[in-house]
């Protein structure tokens, strides 16, 4: 089942500390990587104590990219998959270009009707948590 709105802003703050140390030790571990982009890996003592930590925060993995010399970070928290639709809710860091949010328009009832009539192929927002916090969400026909 997936995760409320309302329970990614509500984990997001109570945890906020948390998120800011993976947000710190994620960036320098890509920073030391000098890859442009990089799927952190329990590789080394420090990343896999990193996700050791992210687990504790309902964080599967952490995908590392650099953009305009900025750390960027995406942690999917719920990714499913069927015939019909590919949906993510993730909390992301440093977005380069956040796609808006509406409340209106965007509630996950709306969104999944809107994609599985037909109406849009995909629905994609970045809800802002604090700064330089996101929390993303995409739903996508795949049929």
């Amino acid at each position: 089942m997936h995760p409320s709105y309302e329970h990614m802003q509500s984990h997001f703050k109570e945890n906020r500390a948390t998120f800011s140390m993976i947000a710190a030790v994620a960036c320098e571990i890509g920073r030391e990587s000098d890859a442009t982009k990089l799927s952190i890996k329990p590789d080394t003592a420090k990343s896999e104590a990193l996700l050791d930590l992210a687990n504790t925060v309902e964080v599967d993995s952490i995908i590392y990219w650099e953009k305009n010399n900025k750390c960027s970070l995406s942690m999917p928290v719920f990714e499913n998959q069927d015939n019909a639709a590919h949906q993510q809710f993730a909390y992301r860091y440093n977005v380069s270009s956040p796609r808006q949010y509406n409340a209106e328009k965007h509630s996950y009832e709306k969104v999944k009707s809107a994609v599985s009539e037909g109406n849009k192929s995909q629905v994609a927002f970045d809800m802002k948590l604090a700064r330089r916090w996101f929390f993303s969400f995409f739903y996508k026909n795949v049929s």
